[in-house]
C-alpha cells in the first residue's frame, strides 16, 4: 500500500510518498547494506536525467576548504557523468582548480514540502576540463540542453567541466538508501 498525499506514514515496509507526481513513487525499506535493485538504479538515473539544476558543492580554495554550494544547470553524458558550464571567475572554477573533488546534489522537486520523504542523491565526482573530441561531444550535449548558454562563452570565459562520477549516495525516502559504485553507474548508463 502506498500512502499518497496523507500525513500518515505508510506501513513499516514502505516509504511515505506525498504525491503521485514524484519521480520515485515508492521503495521498500531496506538496510543500508542491502543490494540495490535494477529498479532502484533506474530511478536514480531517471532523477539525474529529468532534473536540469542541482547544487554543486566544492571545497572553497580561499576559505580553508569550507564546503561551498550553489545551484548549477547541468547535463548528463551517456556515461552518466555530469557536465557543467562555469565562468572562470566563479567560485566553483577556482575551487575545482585547487581540488578536483566535489559533490552534485539533486532532489525530487515533487516532494519539496516534505523533502525527506522523497528521492535525493549526492554524486561524488572528480572534476576536469574535457579536451579534444571529448570536449566537442560534451559541448554539443550541453548546448543541446541549454541552447542559450553557448552565447555565454565569450562572457567571463565560460568553459565546460566534466564531473566524473566516483560514487553516489542514493536515498529514496525514509529507510531506503545505499551507495552506487562508479562501475555500477557506468554499466547502467551504457
Amino acid at each position: 500500500m502506498i500512502a499518497t498525499g496523507s500525513l500518515h506514514p505508510a506501513p513499516s515496509h514502505e516509504v511515505f510518498v506525498p504525491t503521485s507526481q514524484s519521480v520515485h513513487l515508492w521503495c521498500k525499506r531496506r538496510r543500508d547494506d542491502a543490494p540495490m535493485t535494477d529498479s532502484d538504479l533506474s530511478n536514480v538515473r531517471t532523477l539525474f536525467e529529468s532534473e536540469q539544476h542541482a547544487t554543486l558543492c566544492t571545497a572553497h580554495a580561499a576559505m580553508d576548504g569550507w564546503p561551498f554550494g550553489s545551484i548549477v544547470p547541468y547535463a548528463v553524458s551517456s556515461e552518466g557523468n555530469i557536465l557543467v558550464f562555469l565562468s572562470d571567475i566563479s567560485e566553483h572554477s577556482k575551487n575545482l582548480q585547487a581540488d578536483e573533488r566535489a559533490t552534485l546534489f539533486v532532489a525530487d522537486p515533487a516532494v519539496r514540502d516534505q523533502p525527506q520523504s522523497g528521492a535525493r542523491h549526492a554524486m561524488l565526482v572528480k572534476a576536469r576540463r574535457p579536451q579534444g573530441e571529448e570536449a566537442s561531444q560534451a559541448e554539443a550535449l550541453y548546448f543541446a540542453r541549454f541552447p542559450d548558454a553557448e552565447r555565454m562563452r565569450s562572457a567571463h570565459g565560460f568553459e565546460l567541466w566534466l564531473l566524473e562520477c566516483q560514487r553516489i549516495r542514493w536515498i529514496a525516502g525514509y529507510g531506503a538508501m545505499g551507495w552506487i559504485e562508479r562501475d555500477e553507474w557506468a554499466a547502467a548508463s551504457s
